[in-house]
């Protein structure tokens, strides 16, 4: 029998490496969160997708990303029934759509060559852990039910769609269907974090009042008050979150847009724009660098402005395609998107 262990990165695999517990360990290195994400029935048009955007962005080159793709799937599909895959994934947004195209991934096969699959009970960051406490949560995963397999499917299928019109569905029979939201909070719960997670991604739509997603207005309400460095307004990005989940490229590639753009929101206290370094570059300089709110971002994060009629949009959440021509606003009154133009 192979036993499989599936986690989200580098840290928690050698965490996992260090514990001692039998079995292989597989990263499923992906920010799903940014970037487009189509369907994945062809993967190696999703793989090319993908590593062209993260090439794109500097993050990687293409064929490594490709190539780390296409390993990554190969270990899925050698697995079987007698075989067990073990998910470790934590509470916040990057893993948990990691989380969600792992288990479509299997709904999508047949019941009797699926492997069993089980879920570590985690409400916490995996990747600090010491090794002993890994073992112990291991010794406590819970089965993967026929009902998680189709959670996990229908919430992949909403997320990789062309509007945000599934995600939203999904997230309101979630609510539903899955009523705790921590594992400690009821033994026999498995995706008790998806809820939030997936209304988080719904976050990242630009608000109604001011064109800003909730990243991009924490990242300016930090900001309102003084001028700080890109360092510190991590730090304050991060502790804005329940569950941090952008990483420090993305955040560098979200205070870029904020900046590069026609009517500046962000910029550096000299007047320059911020430009984003590139993974294999040094960075930090970027990051001891004050940067503050030009006028018109103090305008915009008061409302009294709109990044999106200003600067336009083109942006990718999952598989839909925000531009002027067709995009999506988020209403935190309502709890809904709201499409633009309005018919």
């Amino acid at each position: 029998m192979l036993t499989l262990h599936l986690t989200n990165g580098d840290l928690a695999s050698s965490a996992l490496a260090r514990s001692g517990l039998p079995g292989d360990i597989v990263s499923w290195r992906d920010l799903l969160h940014d970037g487009p994400v189509p369907r994945d029935d062809d993967l190696e048009a999703f793989r090319r997708v993908r590593g062209h955007f993260l090439a794109s962005r500097g993050w990687s080159h293409e064929s490594d990303a490709v190539a780390d793709f296409a390993q990554r799937d190969a270990r899925l599909e050698v697995v079987g029934a007698g075989d067990e895959v073990v998910l470790w994934f934590e509470p916040d947004l990057y893993d948990q759509l990691q989380l969600i195209q792992i288990l479509a991934r299997f709904a999508g096969g047949g019941e009797q060559a699926r492997p069993r699959l089980t879920i570590v009970p985690a409400d916490c960051y995996l990747g600090p852990m010491e090794p002993v406490r890994l073992a112990t949560m291991y010794g406590v995963r819970r089965e993967i039910t026929a009902v998680d397999l189709l959670h996990g499917q229908l919430a992949w299928s909403a997320f990789t769609a062309p509007t945000p019109d599934a995600l939203l569905a999904v997230v309101s029979r979630l609510d539903r269907e899955v009523t705790a939201r921590t594992y400690d909070a009821d033994a026999q719960v498995r995706l008790p974090h998806l809820v939030s997670a997936l209304r988080r991604q719904l976050e990242e739509y630009p608000d109604i009042d001011s064109g800003l997603s909730r990243s991009e207005r924490q990242l300016c309400e930090a900001l309102s008050p003084r001028a700080i460095t890109l360092r510190t307004l991590f730090a304050a990005h991060q502790a804005a979150e329940s569950w941090v989940w952008l990483g420090d490229l993305s955040f560098a590639w979200y205070a870029e847009r904020l900046s590069d753009c026609a009517q500046p929101i962000v910029e550096h206290t000299d007047g320059s724009r911020l430009i984003a370094p590139l993974r294999d570059a040094r960075g930090q300089g970027f990051w001891e660098r004050t940067v503050q709110l030009t006028p018109f971002g103090q305008d915009v994060v008061r409302a009294r402005a709109d990044a999106v009629r200003a600067n336009g949009i083109d942006r990718w959440i999952g598989g839909t395609h925000s531009t002027l021509a067709q995009y999506w606003r988020w209403d935190a009154r309502t709890q809904r998107t709201e499409p633009f133009p309005r018919s």
